[in-house]
């Protein structure tokens, strides 16, 4: 370095605009380098968070085809309900066998087959001339859609250290929020154009499009080293069934699983089927503003998920931010149901601070891992999600509460339902929230600097989910 400096006079200390200037280039240096060893790794990462987005919008889908639906099956809410509660049975029964699959065969060709999956099904949705084909191509697109979550994590663990992966649920966060924004109003507007049926058909190539991606980009670190070879025979690993047995033997493993489907339920209730109608009827506007309010609430859950692990971090507690999530969800959606709706900017306001403050949900699975021991923490995790995406079934019943009220008006063949129909149906959604709050009186504290003294603490850092 002095032969370098030979012909730099000294100076008794550098300038400002010279140590800026240094450390400008350091800091383009170190960024160079990192983009080069890291560059082509977020590149795979960003293949599996490419298909969240597009399995979220498909989930979403039918919050602006509902009219459409109902007209080509001709069908009323409750059945209409029932069509759409099928993507959750399939995402939540692949929930356990993905896990236990993913870390035997990878991540490639399990995120390309269920891309291709979704893809194939929307095809069949979209030729579907009865309630039963219907149902069974959105079970199917439940099953290839359950993937996206978990597979672009493992991929996440096989190419960066633990601590990284924080980064990776962000970025899969922040793909998921611009998928359910694109299956709202930017999906309505191509609805309105083509029609639901060659709609579907168009992301059904795009589906098949982003497994032939997977396919082709997704790698393991070691592209000679095979899941198989360290793959035991199946019956002979008795360890995912004596895991789960040791889950589902811990009331506390229901408690947290039971207090996350209560606060997922309004995500679910709202952001896949039924929220785009309410706002379109309560508030008088079209349904692609309507789609365009229920984008705001997933942009606030995109917002509100760093937030809230945060703000669990400083305090080094795990309860009082799920209260706060959980006491603001309630008091968010009971204003929402009662709200003239006089103006729809206090609509994307409300809705944004409901998908805000729902994001208080992700501390369960950092309180799940933390109560059991940390080689279950994968399994633990996919339970708990398995658990949660139950909350699907509840479409039927939801369509049920809407005609509570219905006064059996049709036009072209569509129900007519009101905004009072919808609120009553929707009431359910505040009654989930208040029975989540009380629900926490019987969950242990398990933050790792909190005291407590769960076993083979601490195994997971809430930063890292």
């Amino acid at each position: 370095m002095v032969e370098k400096n030979k012909n730099i006079p000294l100076s008794p200390s550098p300038s400002p605009s010279s140590m800026s200037a240094s450390a400008y280039h350091d800091f383009i240096l170190k960024a160079k380098a990192l983009w080069k060893e890291e560059g082509p790794i977020w590149g795979i990462i960003m293949c599996g968070a490419l298909f969240y987005a597009y399995q979220f919008i498909l989930r979403v889908s039918p919050n602006v085809m509902n009219n459409e639906i109902m007209e080509a099956f001709m069908i009323d809410a409750l059945a209409f309900g029932g069509v759409v509660s099928w993507y959750s049975w399939g995402y939540a029964g692949m929930q356990l066998p993905l896990g236990i699959t993913l870390d035997r065969l990878g991540p490639r060709y399990l995120l390309a087959t269920a891309a291709c999956l979704c893809g194939l099904s929307c095809f069949l949705f979209a030729h579907a001339n009865g309630l039963f084909m219907a149902g069974v191509a959105r079970f199917a697109i439940g099953v290839g859609g359950a993937c996206g979550l978990i597979g672009t994590l493992k991929l996440g663990t096989l190419w960066l250290h633990p601590t990284r992966l924080g980064n990776v649920i962000a970025l899969t966060i922040g793909f998921g929020t611009l998928g359910a924004c694109a299956g709202g109003a930017p999906l309505s507007m191509l609805v309105d154009a083509i029609g639901w049926r060659v709609s579907y058909m168009l992301l059904g190539g795009l589906g098949v499009g982003v497994g032939m991606l997977c396919y082709a980009f997704v790698r393991s670190p070691d592209e000679a080293h095979s899941h198989k070879d360290e793959a035991k025979p199946f019956l002979e690993n008795r360890h995912p069934f004596h895991d789960i047995k040791t889950l589902a033997l811990n009331p506390q493993t229901w408690i947290i699983a039971l207090y996350g489907t209560l606060m997922y339920m309004p995500i679910t209730i709202i952001g896949d089927a039924w929220g785009v109608p309410f706002v379109q009827h309560a508030a008088g506007v079209s349904e692609k503003e309507a789609a365009a309010v229920i984008s705001a609430m997933f942009v606030g859950a995109a917002v509100g998920s760093p937030f809230f692990t945060t703000m669990s971090d400083m305090m080094t507690q795990r309860r009082f931010p799920m209260y706060v999530g959980s006491v603001a969800s309630a008091l968010v959606y009971i204003g929402i149901l009662l709200y003239p709706a006089q103006h729809i900017y206090v609509f994307y306001g409300l809705f944004f601070l409901a998908g805000f403050f729902y994001t208080a949900k992700v501390l369960t699975f950092a309180v799940i891992c933390e109560i059991m021991p940390r080689s279950m923490s994968g399994v633990s995790t996919a339970f708990i999600n398995m658990i949660v995406m139950l909350t699907g079934a509840f479409h039927p019943f939801i369509g049920f509460l809407i005609e509570l009220t219905w006064d059996h008006q049709y036009k072209d063949g569509i129900p007519l339902y009101t905004a009072g129909d919808y609120r009553v149906g929707l009431s359910l959604l505040p009654l989930c929230l208040v029975i989540s709050i009380g629900l926490l009186k019987f969950m242990q504290e398990t933050h790792p600097k909190s005291g407590s003294t769960q076993k083979d603490q601490p195994s997971v850092d809430v930063d890292v989910l």
